[in-house]
């Protein structure tokens, strides 16, 4: 009997150090972040897991012994789990190193006189920070910051994009043409432009039409051009000065709708001259959808509609032979 309560105290003496040994291991903890660098407002998911602990805190914050949380810090900063049993305590900690948000980039466009006469040139300046890449309507892709004389036949809008990692700006500069009134015009001769001269220019010269958000022309259009190149390069035809005037439909970002009009003007003006049109004849712009009337999908003639609204109009400027009305 006494061997029997010795075997038993044995025993109990036994599980009574195990228990304590149990109650004093040492907690650990992991930490986990799903990445190291990261810009202002991006997120980041830091994960945790434990053992042997009483009580997990993240970052001073109480929280489950395993788990996760998504941050989105805007400096860089220290995660830092702290597991706890008792008086003993586990710590781990990773860096998310967080680099500032691009600044948007900024955009200026003037010209030096706003107000000119026809034959007359004006310089047109732009500066522009926090950009990669920055195009002007006329111009196409310039420096992001310079200078650059025009000599605009009519009244002309100069439309600035400035893109850069930080997002799009947006600038413009009007340059107003008007006529140079003569100081003595004899009654019996027409000195001007023929009033008939444009109305000929658009019976020859008919608008081009595009796909939804394309600028390549298609098979109908280089024909419609091929017949436009063969008149413009016609005796007296060829003194002729026009505009390419590239439109959208309503639908899209009025920032996008103006660089896809430009990339429709531009895609003309570029196969007439192909055509063996003098491009020092032509000028751009584009005008987005700032003049789009369609409602919906409709053949590109019936007006308005969205396909109708999907093209690239040609004015006349000046030029050609004097026709009497």
């Amino acid at each position: 009997m006494e061997r029997k309560y010795s075997r038993l105290a044995a025993i109990i003496f036994t599980a009574s150090i195990l228990i304590a040994l149990v109650g004093c291991a040492k907690p650990k903890v992991q930490l986990q972040v799903s990445r190291d660098r990261l810009q202002q407002g991006e997120e980041v998911r830091v994960s945790w897991s434990s053992k042997d602990a009483k009580q997990v805190t993240l970052n001073g914050n109480p929280v489950d012994k395993t788990g996760a949380q998504v941050f989105t810090p805007d400096t860089t900063t220290t995660y830092l789990a702290v597991a706890t049993r008792g008086n003993k305590a586990a710590r781990d900690s990773k860096v998310v190193a967080v680099a500032p948000k691009p600044e948007r980039p900024t955009l200026k466009i003037s010209a030096d006189q706003e107000a000119i006469t026809r034959g007359q040139s004006t310089t047109l300046r732009w500066s522009s920070n926090n950009a990669d890449r920055v195009t002007i309507s006329e111009l196409g892709t310039v420096p992001s910051s310079g200078s650059r004389v025009v000599s605009p036949s009519q009244s002309t809008t100069y439309n600035g994009t400035a893109v850069g990692p930080g997002g799009t700006e947006n600038a413009s500069a009007r340059v107003t043409v008007t006529e140079e009134a003569p100081t003595e015009r004899p009654r019996t001769t027409n000195t001007g432009p023929s009033p008939t001269m444009a109305a000929i220019f658009a019976q020859n010269i008919r608008p081009i039409y595009f796909e939804l958000d394309k600028s390549d022309l298609t098979a109908e259009s280089r024909d419609t051009l091929r017949r436009s190149a063969a008149w413009l390069t016609q005796g007296s035809n060829r003194s002729i000065m026009f505009r390419i005037e590239g439109n959208c439909d309503p639908r899209g970002t009025e920032e996008y709708n103006i660089g896809l009009g430009e990339r429709r003007a531009q895609a003309a003006k570029e196969f007439l001259a192909s055509l063996g049109v003098d491009a020092s004849r032509i000028q751009t712009v584009s005008y987005g959808k700032e003049r789009a009337a369609g409602t919906s999908e409709g053949g590109p003639t019936q007006a308005p509609s969205w396909a109708h609204d999907r093209r690239d109009d040609f004015i006349y400027a000046s030029g050609g032979a004097p026709r009497n009305p």
